[in-house]
């Protein structure tokens, strides 16, 4: 019995010893992040120019079906489509807005290779919308404690009481941790006056 335990020890501590040799080779990282983050963007332009209907790109479709579309995916990653629009107030800068959202992650079926979304969340069973007071645009430092991401409060601004809009958010904006990019269905609910 004690041979074979000092056996597994041994190949346990050649083993250590072999991933410390590799770990240690110059240039090795296990976890790029630079790869991560360009799979993400290959994956969400991917996603963009599926063809869903006919020859028509999803892209397409989503904005043909909107009132209007805001594409910022070239400065901060927003794409953002607006499926109902009102003539209610607009929200504004260090306003209290209550929203609610449906959340979905963009990414790959393994077996099919199909871009799929897959719901993550969602407040519209909850009896009360989500609240935080907006603040500047793609500004961490005034994100930190409202709990709301820097594309979901892009998004609500671009919004006013009552509307409707689908969003689509690259993870530097999205709020979630990992290399992937997430859809919102988000309504304002509530605008301070």
């Amino acid at each position: 019995m004690k041979i074979r335990n000092s056996l597994r020890y041994s190949l346990f501590l050649i083993a250590l010893l072999a991933f410390t040799v590799v770990a240690c080779e110059d240039n090795y990282n296990p976890y790029n992040p630079q790869e991560q983050i360009d799979a993400e963007n290959k994956l969400l332009d991917d996603y963009y120019n599926e063809l869903i209907d006919g020859d028509l790109t999803r892209l397409q479709v989503m904005s043909a079906s909107a009132f209007d579309t805001v594409d910022h995916r070239r400065e901060s990653g927003l794409m953002l489509f607006h499926n109902k629009v009102t003539d209610l107030d607009s929200v504004g800068l260090f306003k209290q807005v209550g929203y609610r959202y449906k959340v979905y992650s963009i990414g790959r079926d393994e077996t099919s290779g199909e871009i799929v979304e897959v719901a993550l969340d969602s407040n519209y069973y909850s009896p009360s919308p989500a609240v935080y007071t907006t603040y500047i645009i793609n500004d961490g430092n005034s994100a930190k404690g409202t709990g709301v991401a820097l594309g979901i409060n892009e998004a609500i601004q671009h919004m006013r009481e009552g509307s409707k809009a689908t969003i689509i958010l690259p993870s530097s904006i999205g709020g979630v941790s990992g290399y992937f990019s997430t859809k919102y269905e988000l309504e304002v609910t509530y605008l301070e006056n």
